[in-house]
């Protein structure tokens, strides 16, 4: 169930006559629960309450039925519960049948509200569906109301009119749900007439709407012309206004209704659609045209914080000093508004327009707080500036969607931020334009934007004007892209560097950026997943990036981003400005801090432009080599379950010392025990002699040899054996190639030589402890998570990049003995735990408070070795290492002149 429908259902409920003892299972039948499951609770299999007459449904809710007035107080209860604690489920809730009290576990946050307003109030429910809460919803719920009823409208017409949802006529299909929205919209909040619309369209269509189409046609066509043009038409079309603006342009037809169409129409136009948010309303009505984000309907959602921190930096809190300073002086704020007027907001991957709608809307309200104290200042001036109402017209944004139906959506959204800005104004002056006809339209363009040329959609500025780029285009790994993707990353980046096969999607839109910003002026600043300024990619595309004289002026560290989708994981983000180079002084946010700085690094460091270049073999701070695991390339024979190795010891016991425990990733991770055959050439004769091993061997060597790659196939003379075939003397200490992104710290783990350690692993051979404290250091996180990268939202270690790069002060003797006794902590901490494994004690939602206190401890002493106390946060932390590595990198570089003189 999508939340419209769990709306619809809550509603029947609070409509209904109300019995405690049905309740709790309708409830769960409108939250989305199964039958099978329902059924289970009602014969009590599954409901464990310790109330009377309580509920308790799993993870999803706890219910409890309350003597008439004691909502409250039975709430109290199931908060003491011992089931809710040991259960934890998502929603507590008592109700009367008069008033409802609940409340969400995990906050704390409460409700309490009339029963008749449980449907109203489906967005705190929405956790006992499995959903994340989705608080712009709860506070508006008729945006959800309304596109479920648009929904249904929508897949009504489509069954009734197969064609009308073919690619021929997607785009008259996506211009009739715009135009019926404005339409709705305007008769709620007085464009036209009360109710105009929908009287007219209700009274000329016949009772099962079988007319309607045809008085859709010619409302629509009367809309599109004067009143002195309207030959041929009804009479009744006399009475609507012409509306022009683009909206009834074009093609005018509409489908056929049948009379499920009819009603679905009929009970949209009932909807008081003056209360419309087009902030999230955009989103919402762009998922009724496509099926998989109907399923998650609303979610798919950018929050006014989010494009805020976009939009702030970008232009709106220069804007605020400039207000700020010139607060008391009549002509400085006049020069303001000029300033204003002459911004122009470029949105090139708009969506349903959240971007533009709120760029649009914060400037709307800055205008009109200056024209209000230009009436404090000075009432003569002030009378002139409130005649000519607003300079900011939403023709001054532009935005390109390869979406049709986002595209029309992005063009009615501003169309009704500009009505509700203007009814603010008229609110605030007493004035405002005539609403009809219709001025000015937003710029949206419908096209690919990585294959379009932008300056033929976003002019290039004229003298006094200033532009801005901004949005969030698609978050889409390297690896994930389709060919029609890959094609338009060559497309952007095949003149300029041959590496962009490495890039995620977001790149090309920083790069187009660059380029408009580097030949017009400007600023941009783009969301973007946390790996363009991270890894590989930062050698890749900066240097791009970076020439011609650009720079990054402000920069978000990464944080994390969701859409609230059920589905969708929350990846870490950044945000990225970018300018012609200036001498103004850069912020970096970072958390809850600011940092005003001279420069921006491309890894978001406080640092020069400094990238950091893999050392092939050795650390060039003298930290002990490390390695890859080995490689097996034997078709999974060589390695073998604790029953198999067993069975093969149990009918042979010479054949124990053949083998060894086997460290892949899940191994060190998950604690699953595996064995594999450690065959020294030796031993070779024994092993072959023992049949189940000969046949395995023989197996491994048919699998080297039909390899594709020729290091494989050289390795077939060896089949006894992994291609590496190393094993430490005394110990090892191991650290996964790939970790749970999730996990607050990096994982390493201490083996003895009875262990062979993968390839999906990096492992140092023989060396002291204390090298584990520096791997299980929060330092060492970041360092690793910011130049080596992550496989899509996973920390990548790499032993060439990210270990032979790390930088490390001189340590002195006694810090090194202290290191190791940390590291023994840890480790003895672990065991403590046992037999709970890596991914049991580093999930953060369970980690032992005990071995967070070893690992802050292991923090707090690291760092005071590098500046004689802990870090702030992660930007310190990186300006120290990037500093280090720096002036490493000049001493080597210093040397080998030196050397070559």
């Amino acid at each position: 169930m999508n939340p419209t429908e769990i709306y619809d259902a809550l509603s029947t409920i609070a409509e209904a006559s109300f019995d405690a003892e049905e309740f709790p299972f309708s409830f769960a039948e409108a939250t989305d629960a199964s039958q099978a499951a329902i059924s289970k609770l009602r014969n009590g299999s599954t409901n464990k309450s310790d109330l009377p007459g309580g509920v308790l449904f799993g993870k999803r809710f706890y219910y409890a039925p309350a003597p008439a007035g004691k909502s409250d107080t039975t709430l109290e209860q199931l908060r003491a519960s011992k089931k809710t604690k040991s259960s934890k489920p998502a929603i507590l809730l008592a109700t009367d049948g008069e008033m409802i009290a609940a409340e969400h576990t995990a906050s704390g946050e409460t409700l309490h509200c009339a029963f008749k307003e449980l449907g109203d109030q489906f967005g705190f429910f929405l956790p006992a569906a499995g959903k994340e809460r989705y608080r712009a919803v709860e506070e508006n719920p008729v945006d959800v109301k309304a596109t479920g009823k648009l929904a249904k409208l929508y897949d009504a017409l489509i069954r009734a009119n197969p064609d009308w949802g073919t690619d021929a006529r997607r785009h008259e299909m996506n211009q009739l749900m715009m135009r019926l929205i404005f339409c709705m919209f305007a008769e709620d909040v007085g464009i036209f007439p009360e109710q105009q619309f929908s009287r007219l369209i209700f009274t000329y269509a016949d009772d099962k709407g079988e007319e309607a189409h045809k008085v859709l046609i010619a409302a629509f066509q009367a809309m599109n012309l004067p009143r002195h043009k309207r030959t041929g038409l009804p009479a009744w079309t006399g009475e609507l206004d012409y509306v022009n603006g683009g909206l009834f342009a074009g093609t005018i037809d509409a489908p056929k209704f049948d009379t499920i169409a009819f009603r679905y129409l009929r009970e949209a136009c009932g909807l008081d659609w003056g209360k419309i948010n087009p902030d999230i309303f955009g989103s919402m009505i762009q998922s009724v045209a496509d099926a998989k984000q109907r399923a998650e309907l609303g979610m798919h959602y950018t929050s006014v914080p989010n494009i805020m921190k976009v939009i702030g930096p970008l232009f709106l809190d220069d804007l605020d000093v400039e207000i700020h300073k010139g607060w008391d002086r009549a002509r400085a704020l006049q020069q303001t508004l000029s300033h204003m007027s002459h911004i122009r907001v470029f949105d090139p991957a708009c969506g349903s327009g959240n971007f533009l709608v709120v760029s649009y809307r914060e400037l709307r309200a800055r205008e009109t707080r200056i024209m209000q104290r230009l009436e404090e200042l000075d009432g003569r001036n002030a009378m002139s500036t409130s005649e000519m109402f607003s300079r900011i017209k939403i023709d001054h944004f532009y935005g390109i969607e390869i979406s049709d139906f986002a595209a029309e959506t992005a063009k009615l959204a501003l169309f009704i931020a500009e009505y509700q800005a203007n009814a603010s104004f008229k609110t605030v002056f007493g004035r405002c334009p005539a609403a009809l006809p219709l001025r000015d339209a937003a710029r949206i363009h419908t096209g690919n934007a990585l294959r379009l040329n932008w300056e033929e959609i976003f002019p290039p500025p004229t003298e006094g004007e200033e532009v801005f780029i901004a949005g969030n285009p698609p978050f889409i790994w390297s690896n994930e892209m389709s060919t029609t993707q890959k094609g338009e990353m060559k497309s952007v980046f095949s003149e300029h560097i041959k590496s962009y096969g490495i890039l995620d999607y977001v790149s090309s839109w920083y790069f187009k950026s660059k380029e408009f910003i580097h030949k017009y002026g400007g600023k941009s600043a783009l969301v973007a997943t946390s790996a363009i300024c991270q890894g590989q990619s930062v050698p890749a595309l900066w240097p791009l990036l970076l020439d011609s004289g650009i720079e990054i002026f402000f920069a978000y560290r990464p944080f994390p981003w969701s859409n609230n989708a059920s589905n969708k994981a929350t990846v870490d983000v950044v945000v990225i400005g970018l300018q012609k180079k200036c001498m103004s002084k850069k912020l970096i946010f970072d958390a809850d801090t600011k940092s005003i700085i001279n420069n921006i690094s491309p890894y978001i460091t406080p640092t020069d432009n400094i990238i950091v270049i893999p050392s092939r073999k050795r650390s060039i701070f003298g930290l002990p080599i490390m390695v890859g695991g080995c490689k097996p390339i034997d078709g999974g024979n060589l390695i073998f379950s604790t029953n198999e190795r067993n069975d093969v010891i149990k009918d042979n016991p010479q054949t124990e010392n053949l083998f060894k425990k086997f460290m892949g990733a899940d191994e060190l991770i998950k604690g699953i025990e595996r064995w594999c055959l450690f065959i020294d050439d030796r031993k070779l004769p024994l092993a072959q002699s023992i049949n189940d091993i000969s046949i395995r061997i023989d197996k491994v060597k048919k699998t080297r040899e039909n390899s594709s790659d020729s290091g494989a196939r050289s390795a077939a003379i060896k089949s006894h054996q992994f291609r590496e075939h190393s094993v430490a003397k005394n110990n090892a200490i191991v650290i996964p190639a790939v970790s749970s992104e999730r996990r607050p710290y990096l994982t390493p783990v201490f083996v003895g030589s009875d262990t062979v350690i993968s390839n999906r692993n990096y492992v140092i051979y023989d060396q002291p402890v204390w090298i584990l404290a520096i791997l299980s250091s929060l330092l060492h996180r970041v360092w690793i998570l910011t130049v080596c990268g992550k496989l899509q939202a996973r920390p990548n270690y790499s032993n060439t990049l990210g270990w032979n790069t790390f930088p490390v002060p001189k340590f002195t003797d006694e810090q090194l003995e202290a290191l190791s006794a940390s590291a023994r902590r840890i480790l003895k901490c672990r065991y403590s735990h046992y037999p709970k494994t890596i991914a049991d004690l580093y999930d953060p939602d369970k980690m032992p408070d005990d071995l967070r206190a070893v690992h802050k401890e292991n923090d707090d002493l690291l760092e005071s070795m590098y500046i004689g106390r802990p870090f702030r946060n992660d930007t310190e932390r990186l300006e120290t290492l990037f500093k280090l590595y720096a002036a490493k990198i000049k001493t080597l570089e210093t040397a080998s002149k030196k050397k070559k003189a």
